[in-house]
């Protein structure tokens, strides 16, 4: 009897013992869910209150951060260098053996660097052939530098000369105020398209007048700078090597005062057909008049001398 009651008794704890392990294990797994839900939650970024939008999420916050890092830390490496503005000028004396070849190759030279002869003054002797040449010449100031080392190499340099300007803060200045005038203009012709009484209207045009002039002015010296920053000028003097003279000093003795004496004998020559050509003319005249004049005195006094011996044969 009391063996039943126990087990009766057994039973009922058996159950609330197996509902209590049960309960536990669920309150293990909720727990353990909060927590990895709770750090998740720790790791998503809460909204800020400086105006971010809910939807951007962390990826906008590092975007921004990353735009704010690349403005303050990177902004001098992405800083371009300015494009200097120089006036390359050069001068080049050259004593070559053949003028003409070294001066087709100066002209082959400029051609294919897209340059041009500015300027070109060539003198021949007798039978043709160049004496000397000087050339200025166009080229880019890219090819400058080339362009000196290439004429240096055509013949014997005698003097060689470059020269660098930088205008950069000229270009600069003359570019802002060509913007500053043209924004001027545009302002004053609004004003002139308001204006309503005829005062007014002089007064705008003249003014209008007055910038127009000095904005062409400005544009004037732009191209100018435009045109001596992009084209080098270089003057090239070419002469021929054989004119040192060497043949006066080796001629000596019989053959060099046989040559004087030829000279000076051609120059006596020419000396004196200079006097026979400036007195032939009054020459001629004094002959056309002196010879009729000479007859006629001559026949004058031919019938006086008649006339005398007559007279005394008579009173005899």
């Amino acid at each position: 009897m009391k063996k039943k009651l126990r087990l009766l008794l057994a039973v009922p704890l058996l159950f609330i013992l197996a509902a209590l392990a049960i309960a536990g294990l669920q309150l293990g797994t909720g727990s353990s869910g909060d927590q990895s839900a709770g750090s998740v939650a720790s790791e998503d970024p809460a909204p800020s209150d400086t105006g971010t939008e809910p939807g951007r999420g962390l990826g906008a916050t590092d975007e921004t951060s990353a735009e704010r890092d690349s403005g303050s830390v990177g902004e001098p490496a992405l800083a371009t260098p300015m494009n200097r503005a120089v006036i390359s000028t050069g001068q080049v004396t050259l004593h070559a053996e053949a003028i003409s070849r070294a001066r087709a190759e100066i002209f082959r030279l400029v051609a294919s660097w897209g340059g041009t002869i500015a300027d070109e003054q060539t003198t021949s002797d007798d039978r043709g052939r160049i004496v000397d040449s000087t050339l200025t010449l166009r080229v880019p100031s890219t090819r400058f530098s080339e362009a000196m080392a290439a004429f240096a190499g055509l013949g014997k340099v005698q003097q060689q000369d470059r020269k660098s300007e930088d205008v950069t803060t000229k270009v600069i200045d003359n570019d802002a105020r060509v913007r500053a005038a043209e924004r001027s203009i545009r302002q004053i012709e609004n004003l002139l398209g308001r204006a309503e009484k005829l005062s007014d209207v002089i007064a705008i045009e003249s003014d209008l007048a007055r910038r127009q002039a000095d904005l062409d002015s400005l544009k004037s010296q732009q191209a100018y700078l435009a045109d001596q920053t992009s084209q080098s000028t270089i003057n090239v003097y070419l002469s021929r090597s054989g004119d040192v003279r060497p043949v006066a000093e080796e001629a000596r003795g019989f053959l060099a005062g046989l040559d004087d004496g030829w000279n000076a004998m051609k120059g006596a020559i020419v000396v004196l057909l200079t006097v026979v050509g400036a007195v032939l003319p009054f020459l001629v005249v004094v002959l056309l008049l002196g010879v009729p004049l000479w007859v006629v005195l001559r026949r004058r006094l031919g019938a006086g001398s008649v006339s005398a011996g007559s007279a005394p044969a008579r009173s005899a």
